[in-house]
Order: structure tokens, then C-alpha cells, then sequence
């Protein structure tokens, strides 16, 4: 038996309450985070494959690390845009876990973040970014890329293509193997059913862009998909005055919106359920690229505006439908950008890439559940383990539901954070060791400011049991 351990907030096929998800950030700060995971433990799950995972939000010590070694034959980082100023100081710690292990550790699919036309202009991210890359080359063969964007800026570090890198896309989009799920394109009409996404710093023509599109598709959805638009939904939490200096027109920033008030906003726990909602939209748009990807894999015709390089280094490698932002004006019509769409461009090229990305995996010496071919060896455990399985559905957000379920999900909320706050009372002495030193490495070293959504304590750090035996505990809890 093969046990391999995989970077992730949250196992890909875990059924928890979805109140416990929000409250302990499960998602990793974003839906989007939901679907690496998934595709990859889909790809590596054969027979005889145990998949664990594990949050690198936080220090290991070198008890964990010794574990590590011990019980697991490799780790696995299905990494999103990783190589940002945000990110670095987790990017620094998930470099520092990488040189104490003596297991293979493979990256697939990290990226580089930066405006679009222009590359991440840092000194100290440069040289975290090269410790990463050193790192992990010394225990790996070769590193998977998201696209030509972070090769570009790899090849500036001084890394080779081909030798130390190679382009891959994003892994996600190889969750259901060399052929995209069939996709039906429909007419796109007032009648249609559409489920939108989008980002709150964006341009505010880019809000008047999907004011005016849900206007014009009364049966729409919105799905919020970072944490604090989430908690702002279902619990009434503000959203912080960091993370939204300014509220631009048309943006749903609480569950008082008449978007959450008349259940069109909704959200989800697990990427499942999120899969199969989307097979009953004709079309899904909007400004987030795993929004839209989660609608390709569920077989709907998807289209993205896109505001920055990581975004379009993945909609160019994957040939994505898109806009440019600065392409957007108070004429744009989304009847007439889905008219012109060519939807039938995802496939092309699919096949190929897919063949590229196991021969990556392949290089590594990863195993998965597809032959020389790129067809299924046998039977999927993964898919087993999901037919099986009744996930929780969507989050309806909180001014959405009734009386009776307000009070319910308020005593789930309750519930949460007394678990929460009794765990930070025990952990209060270390906390303000951590704080004290973190100040002190700061000011010694004069590191650039992180502003990461960082939660260092309430995402668990410890490998998960067994896939089954998660929601069991959660209600146990």
C-alpha cells in the first residue's frame, strides 16, 4: 500500500458540516482551492493508493516532520499562484517543511501573480521563490508550471526549461482524463440559466458589466468564493476594512443584498456538490478563473473576464472563452460574447496536454489510474468513494432562510466558535511567544509586508484519517 501525502485544507472527498468548513476556513480561502485537489487525488487514487492531506499553513515540528518520513512515500503540493508577495511567508515555510524531508516532494501546477503585461517586481520574492525551486528540484525531477507567464519569470531566476520546469496548465482542468466532460451549447436567452462569479477589487465596469447581465438573465446564481464574502453570506460577518476598502456599486457585501435575499447567492463545502449544481446551468461567467473551470468540468459552457497574468497565462494554455478587462466598456453585451464564443476550442489541444501532464507526473514517479494511452486502467476509487457518498449541498445564505433555520444555523455558529475560543485560551502563552518572535524576525530582517488572509490556528495541521471517517468525527464533535 502507497500512501501519499497531499497539500490541501481539506481531503477532496470529505463530507463535513458545512458551517464547520466556514468557521474553520476548510476551504483555504477559496472555492477554487477545492478543485486542485480534487482533480489530482482523482489522477493518483489507484487501488492500492492511501491519499492524506495536510495544511501548510503553519510550522511543523520536527516530531511531525520525523512522521512524515516515516509513514508516507511522497508529498504532493497541487499549488495555485503561489509566487506572490502575499503568499511568501508561507511559500518560505513549505520551503523550510521541503529541505527537512527525505520523501519525494512534487509541485504541480504553481504559478506567478502579477497585473497583466508586467512581472512581479520583488527582490525578496525572487529569492524565495528561487529557495522554493531548489528545494523542491532536489526532491523531484522536475516542477509543473500553471503557463507561460511563470516561465517567463522562472527563466529570468535563472531555471531551464524543460531541465527544471515545464508547462503544464492548471490540474484541475485533468480531473476527468484526456477528454473534457461533453459540453451542450445552448442559445443564450433571457430564459437561460446562469450561474455568475466575481471579485470585489476589480473595475467598476466590470460590475456594471454583470449588473447589467443579471438584469438581463433573471434566473442567475451568484457563488461567492473567497472566505470573507462566505462568512458575510451565511453569519453576517463584515467584510474586513482591509479586504475592502472600497465597495464598488453592484457588489453583494452582506446577506442584506437583494442578490442573498431572494437565495441567489449560494456557496459550498465541497467541490462535488459544487460540480453538480453547475451541470444544471446552461452557462456560467464571470472574473473567477476556478469559478469557471468548475463549470467546464461539469460540462457547462463557461466564459471569463480576465483581470490579471495568472489568469490569462491558464485561459491562453487551456484555450479558455475570455475578454480581456481592459476590452470591457458600457456597451459589452454577454448575449454577444457567448454568440461569439468558441466553446469547441477546449477541446482541442486537450487530449495532448493531458498526455503531457502524466508524462510529468510520470518523470516524478507518480503513478496514476490512467494507461500508456491516457485511458482508465480499471475501475476509479475515487469515483467509487463519490457515488457512495451524499454530500452536503449548497449554503443558502443567511437572510435566505427561515425563521427556525436562522436559529439553527446561529446555534451552529455558537457552537463553533466555543470550540474555537476554548482552543485559543489554551493556546494563549504560545500565541504571544509567536507574536513576540514573529515582530522580532520581522524587524531584524525588514521582510516585506505580508498581507495573506493567514489563519495559522484554525485550519488543522495534522494528516487526515481516513477519507470515511471524517464526517463521522465532524459529528461526533
Amino acid at each position: 500500500m502507497k500512501k501519499i501525502l497531499m497539500r490541501a485544507a481539506m481531503p477532496p472527498l470529505s463530507n463535513i458540516k458545512p458551517m464547520h468548513v466556514i468557521c474553520k476556513n476548510l476551504i483555504g480561502n477559496n472555492l477554487g482551492n477545492m478543485l486542485f485537489p480534487y482533480s489530482v487525488a482523482r489522477t493518483l487514487m489507484c487501488e492500492d493508493v492511501v491519499i492524506d492531506t495536510m495544511t501548510t499553513a503553519k510550522e511543523y515540528s520536527m516530531t511531525e516532520v520525523k512522521r512524515i518520513n516515516e509513514e508516507y512515500d511522497c508529498f504532493v503540493f497541487p499549488f495555485a499562484n503561489a509566487f506572490r508577495i502575499s503568499f511568501m511567508e508561507e511559500l518560505c515555510r513549505v520551503t523550510s517543511l521541503i529541505k527537512q524531508l527525505k520523501i519525494p516532494c512534487i509541485v504541480i501546477g504553481v504559478g506567478a501573480q502579477a497585473p497583466v503585461n508586467k512581472e512581479p517586481k520583488s527582490a525578496a520574492l525572487d529569492e524565495a521563490v528561487k529557495d522554493f525551486m531548489h528545494a523542491v528540484l532536489e526532491k523531484s525531477n522536475i516542477v509543473g508550471l500553471r503557463g507561460e507567464f511563470t516561465a517567463s519569470y522562472l527563466k529570468k531566476l535563472g531555471f531551464v526549461d524543460g531541465k527544471d520546469f515545464t508547462v503544464i496548465g492548471c490540474p484541475s482542468m485533468y480531473a476527468f482524463g484526456k477528454k473534457l466532460p461533453e459540453m451542450e451549447v445552448k442559445e443564450l436567452t433571457p430564459l437561460s440559466s446562469v450561474s455568475t462569479n466575481s471579485k470585489l477589487d476589480l473595475p467598476q465596469k466590470f460590475h456594471d458589466f454583470m449588473y447589467r447581465s443579471r438584469q438581463a438573465i433573471p434566473d442567475y446564481y451568484y457563488i461567492p468564493q473567497v472566505i470573507e464574502e462566505i462568512n458575510a453570506m451565511a453569519i453576517g460577518k463584515k467584510l474586513p476594512s482591509a479586504f475592502a476598502k472600497k465597495i464598488p456599486n453592484h457588489f453583494p457585501i452582506d446577506f442584506s443584498d437583494p442578490i442573498y435575499k431572494e437565495g441567489k447567492g449560494i456557496c459550498f463545502a465541497n467541490a462535488q456538490s459544487w460540480l453538480d449544481f453547475l451541470k444544471q446551468r446552461d452557462f456560467s461567467f464571470g472574473s473567477r478563473i476556478h469559478g469557471n473551470i468548475a463549470a467546464i468540468l461539469a460540462g457547462t459552457p463557461a466564459f471569463i473576464v480576465v483581470s490579471d497574468a495568472r489568469i490569462k497565462e491558464l485561459v491562453d494554455y487551456h484555450n479558455i472563452p475570455h475578454i480581456m478587462m481592459k476590452d470591457l466598456n458600457d456597451q459589452t453585451n454577454i448575449f454577444e460574447l457567448h454568440q461569439k464564443a468558441d466553446f469547441g476550442k477546449l477541446q482541442e489541444g486537450h487530449e495532448a496536454r493531458f498526455m503531457h501532464y502524466l508524462d510529468f507526473l510520470h518523470q516524478n514517479g507518480l503513478e496514476t489510474i490512467y494507461d500508456e494511452n491516457g485511458d482508465v486502467k480499471g475501475c476509479v476509487p475515487f469515483d467509487e468513494i463519490v457515488e457512495r457518498t451524499n454530500f452536503y449541498g449548497p449554503v443558502r445564505a443567511f437572510s435566505n432562510l427561515s425563521t427556525e433555520d436562522q436559529v439553527r444555523r446561529l446555534q451552529q455558529y455558537h457552537r463553533e466558535m466555543s470550540i474555537r475560543i476554548s482552543y485559543y485560551e489554551k493556546l494563549r502563552p504560545p500565541i504571544k511567544l509567536f507574536c513576540k518572535e514573529t515582530v522580532r524576525v520581522k524587524v531584524l530582517h525588514k521582510r516585506e509586508r505580508c498581507v495573506e488572509r493567514f489563519y495559522p490556528l484554525i485550519r488543522s495541521g495534522k494528516p487526515k484519517a481516513k477519507v470515511e471517517d471524517e464526517a463521522a468525527e465532524q459529528e461526533n464533535a
